[in-house]
């Protein structure tokens, strides 16, 4: 028995697909859901006392579910061993109307294949299609009170480009446009997922976007060099090149390198086997800072459907920041924030006390994190906006200088979080100790928290506490790592 998942992924990868089905990944779920999306979607179309389909069902069971209601949730259908499940079925004398909810804003038209095996499969059985709409959520609505459901979601029949515009066809029309031979789609998947795992083979896909969960059954990469080929980043011929023997990115054809200031400090550090800074650059840029300085870093969860009002859906709810601050005499102090439940206000008044008036806030990867989320607030609590975006206006974004190639040390493998940077610029220092290691794991810890007991409690939040306080001061030693770099350079030079 397969599904029209094994197919995609059969798809995508051979051994992506066997992975899929033999090695067991757990996967957190990345969003924050306090009631089931099922049950959300199905009160907007008015389903909710429709007939539900159950798992193992046969068609004939699914035949008699249409022929006795007028609408089905969950219909299981199944064509020479492939099964799919419809989330939404209303009959109409012309045929059936499929509804595909998504837990997004926009869902994407790459979904389309998945649609299509679907469409098949109910062909094959007999079944007309008249019609088929996806159900997303929509990204204007702010709650006020109570969730209106009629206004958090959307229905429409088509799906959205990579540009998150509407595609200009329907989805009826993609999929009328697409040609697939489903039991050749069957036959083959069904001949990965029964032989042994095929040798891994390195391709684009295999890093493109975010890593394959299965990269590590596939590939040890702790074997290769610091400077490998591999790890250039934003490359397009990286794999080209390797493949043709440039084991380090110092051996690639010039003509391949796209011609980034980070590709070129990955270069320059290569051919110098030693680290690469651009000193003028990382001059101009430690000029901006000001005494005190405020290392600072947030916790946060998402959460797709608003749970509190003026949120709007995948905002996110801060429940922990973490705030080191420097004096110019070189005295460190540290202050923190944790709390659970609608603590936004809570938040907003503690950073609000404790930052200081004056100075920089030094952050890492500001416009998409901290700086971000204080606007956000902003526009919660209006009556916190004004000095909110005084401390935005104070933010110094401490990845700038690696993002941008001013900085760059071999050792940091193609990688500039502060979890990589920490142990180029320290050795006495480590994430890996700690009981929560890095931000997903913070956020599952503090998931469970209102349903632990309080001893438990206590544990999950020292261990949350002491990871964020672990981030500002890898923030703090990575700041004093170019210092101390800057100096050293200083003395080569001048």
């Amino acid at each position: 028995m397969i599904h029209v998942s094994d197919i995609l992924n059969a798809q995508k990868c051979g051994r992506y697909a066997w992975n899929c089905r033999n090695v067991k990944r757990r996967q957190e779920k990345f969003y924050h859901l306090n009631e089931s999306f099922s049950s959300l979607w199905s009160r907007f179309l008015h389903m909710e006392d429709s007939a539900c389909g159950h798992v193992n069902e046969t068609n004939a069971q699914t035949a008699q579910l249409l022929e006795d209601n007028e609408s089905v949730r969950f219909a299981r259908f199944e064509y020479k061993g492939l099964r799919t499940r419809i989330q939404a079925i209303q009959k109409t004398e012309d045929g059936l109307i499929l509804f595909y909810p998504y837990l997004s804003a926009a869902p994407r038209e790459s979904e389309i294949d998945h649609i299509k095996i679907d469409t098949e499969i109910i062909k094959r059985l007999g079944y007309a299609v008249q019609d088929i709409y996806c159900v997303y959520l929509n990204k204007e609505y702010v709650r006020r009170d109570s969730l209106d459901i009629d206004r958090l979601f959307l229905k429409s029949g088509h799906l959205f480009n990579r540009r998150g515009k509407p595609c200009q066809k329907t989805i009826m029309e993609m999929v009328d446009e697409i040609e697939i031979d489903l039991d050749d789609l069957i036959e083959k998947t069904n001949s990965i997922l029964s032989s042994p795992a095929m040798a891994p083979e390195r391709t684009k896909a295999c890093t493109a976007g975010r890593k394959c969960i299965y990269y590590e059954d596939c590939f040890d990469d702790a074997g290769l060099p610091d400077d490998s080929t591999l790890f250039l980043t934003t490359s397009k011929n990286k794999l080209e090149a390797y493949n043709a023997g440039a084991e380090h990115i110092k051996d690639m054809d010039p003509d391949l390198f796209e011609g980034t200031p980070l590709q070129y400090a990955q270069y320059m550090a290569s051919r110098k086997e030693r680290p690469f800074c651009d000193y003028f650059a990382l001059s101009a840029w430690n000029e901006q800072i000001e005494f005190p300085i405020s290392y600072l870093d947030f916790e946060w969860d998402t959460f797709p459907i608003p749970p509190y009002d003026e949120m709007k859906p995948f905002d996110v709810l801060c429940f922990q920041y973490s705030l080191h601050v420097e004096q110019k005499d070189g005295t460190l102090s540290h202050m923190d924030f944790f709390s659970t439940g609608d603590c936004r206000k809570h938040f907003v008044e503690s950073v609000l006390d404790n930052i200081p008036k004056t100075g920089t806030v030094l952050v890492y990867n500001m416009e998409g994190a901290e700086k971000l989320r204080l606007q956000q607030l902003g526009q919660q609590f209006p009556e916190y906006a004004d000095r909110l975006e005084q401390i935005c206006s104070r933010m110094i974004d401490l990845s700038r200088p690696f993002e941008h190639g001013v900085y760059y040390n071999s050792a940091m493998r193609g990688h500039y979080s502060l979890k990589n940077l920490l142990p180029v610029f320290s050795q006495d220092y480590t994430y890996k100790d700690l009981e929560i290691s890095d931000g997903m794991n913070a956020v599952f810890a503090y998931r469970n928290y209102d349903h632990a007991d309080a001893q438990q409690q206590q544990i999950i939040q020292h261990a949350i506490r002491v990871y964020c306080m672990m981030d500002t001061y890898a923030e703090y030693v990575v700041y004093h790592g170019l210092l101390d770099h800057m100096r050293q350079l200083e003395k080569e030079m001048f």
